[in-house]
């Protein structure tokens, strides 16, 4: 991390917490405009109770050919985005996405069904022998809107 590690400590044998005391700053430009920064944290100090600490940094300046228009480059290399892939994290969520259109198709065909229902049903016939159509409820609502 920036702030600080946990490291193997090598006079007890144990893990401790360390804080990085110094931060090196390299700054890369190239005419009067910034093309890149780094910053690494340097100096790991074990973490003791009452203890004073000082901290320091240091700056580079590093002139460079790149292009200020080509800056952002190296955020798009292979390289930068060399992680791993967290295969169940993606499983989990495809099968949650398989589960939730699901759900909503379950929702749709009982409401389609239930409608169909009603509508396929024999209803009471007015004076002129025609059905009486009541008030559509359900998807004949909405098909209009859609």
């Amino acid at each position: 991390g920036m702030v600080g590690e946990v490291l193997r400590d090598d006079t007890h044998g144990r893990r401790e917490k360390h804080i990085f005391t110094h931060r090196s700053l390299s700054i890369s430009y190239s005419g009067n405009r910034i093309i890149e920064v780094n910053l690494t944290s340097e100096n790991p100090i074990p973490i003791e109770a009452g203890q004073d600490l000082s901290f320091t940094y240091s700056v580079h300046w590093h002139e460079t050919t790149k292009a200020f228009d080509t800056r952002f480059n190296r955020y798009l290399e292979y390289d930068f985005f060399e992680h791993k892939i967290h295969w169940f994290s993606v499983f989990n969520s495809f099968m949650m996405v398989i589960f939730l259109c699901g759900l909503v198709f379950l929702i749709l065909l009982r409401t389609l069904r239930n409608d169909f229902a009603r509508y396929a049903k024999d209803e009471d016939l007015d004076v002129e022998g025609m059905q009486v159509i009541g008030e559509d409820t359900g998807w004949k609502q909405v098909h209009g809107d859609v």
